[in-house]
């Protein structure tokens, strides 16, 4: 999603279809994630609401995901519910991981710009009611009162920049803190080693 530059088309698509929409670690900010459709990060870091759905829904549309075992978990009993369609510029991508009902090999900005103007609206109402209840029902919680919190700071840190500093990360706890706690409202304002996973990538990436 980053890399293609395709979070235009993607919150396109989302405005016009009212379809819930979680990401990755390496795609925070592809969606403006104080959008009230906006479910989190999915996977064993991420938010319940986003694993809820993922579970629970009929249809999935993955785009640019590898399908990580951190978002998977079991892969026998990821999202039993949904037809999953699968776009990905890599087609060795495709069925690695999930075995995907809809292959769809190409950049996904293109593939996205070319779908936008099939998505029809539909009524949800039942299924944005249920993702709201969720939401409500299980909110990234944290210890208050005594010693500061790091979810504290990344939290007030999200208000007083409005949610739209350029943040840099290593590698930790610290880094999943960051991903659920600071709402990302652009793409690449989020920097971190998601995929390598290097250690002190932070201050380096900082200083530039």
């Amino acid at each position: 999603m980053i890399i293609s530059e395709a979070a235009k088309e993607l919150r396109a698509l989302i405005k016009k279809s009212k379809v819930p929409v979680t990401t990755t670690l390496m795609a925070m900010g592809a969606v403006d994630e104080t959008d009230p459709l906006s479910l989190g990060m999915l996977g064993m870091h991420g938010t319940a609401t986003a694993n809820y759905a993922v579970q629970e829904c009929d249809c999935l549309i993955a785009v640019g995901a590898r399908f990580d075992d951190r978002v998977t978990g079991k892969v026998e009993t990821f999202a039993p519910n949904a037809k999953i369609i699968h776009i990905d510029i890599d087609p060795a991508s495709i069925s690695k991981t999930i075995e995907v009902d809809v292959p769809v090999v190409g950049d996904a900005k293109d593939i996205l710009a070319k779908l936008l103007p099939a998505m029809k609206p539909v009524k949800r109402d039942g299924w944005l009611q249920q993702i709201a209840e969720w939401k409500r029902k299980y909110p990234l919680c944290y210890e208050k009162g005594g010693r500061i919190k790091p979810q504290n700071v990344i939290e007030t840190l999200g208000r007083l920049t409005e949610h739209d500093a350029i943040i840099t990360t290593g590698v930790g706890q610290h880094q999943m803190w960051t991903a659920q706690h600071y709402k990302f409202r652009r793409p690449r304002r989020h920097v971190s080693s998601s995929g390598l996973g290097t250690m002190g990538f932070g201050l380096p990436s900082a200083l530039g």
